[in-house]
């Protein structure tokens, strides 16, 4: 059961990732600088911490809330379901977070963390990818990584 959950949620990802352009996400991006850097992190920062935390609450429409269209096709309240409790299966409950990095490619702002769960002694690295829709900062990718959800 847990490995059908584990390919649902690499499916997921893949299709997410195929969606934003065609492999744009292939190269990384250019380091966005410091005067960029604040307006991004003032978006940013609290959409990440809402992920994380409805992922811990198991709420669905708090966790999808700032996603794109996209990303809420592909991640359906079931997906999400099934992918969160696989999630925290391997890695438990969020902590807390450290913004680590941001980077501009294309039309995409990709935003990185590194996160403390209380069952990975490691950092996760969250990577949240942001793109502006009718003048709104949306979420059109969102990537969790870490030795124990590499873990088959």
């Amino acid at each position: 059961m847990e490995s059908g959950i584990v390919m649902c949620a690499v499916i997921v990802a893949v299709i997410v990732a195929a969606t934003i352009s065609g492999g744009c996400m292939e190269k990384s991006g250019v380091e966005v600088d410091d005067e960029v850097l604040e307006e991004v992190r003032e978006y940013a920062d609290p959409v990440a911490e809402n992920i994380l935390m409805a992922m811990n609450e198991d709420d669905y429409a708090m966790y999808s809330g700032d996603f794109d269209q996209t990303m809420k096709n592909a991640m359906t309240e079931a997906v999400f379901d099934e992918t969160n409790a696989a999630i925290r299966s391997k890695i438990g409950d969020y902590v807390s977070k450290e913004f680590w990095k941001a980077e501009s490619k294309d039309q995409y702002t990709l935003v990185y963390y590194k996160a403390k769960f209380t069952d990975e002694p490691a950092d996760v690295t969250v990577k949240v990818v942001f793109q502006e829709l009718n003048g709104t900062m949306k979420v059109s990718g969102l990537w969790l990584n870490s030795p124990e959800l590499r873990k088959p």
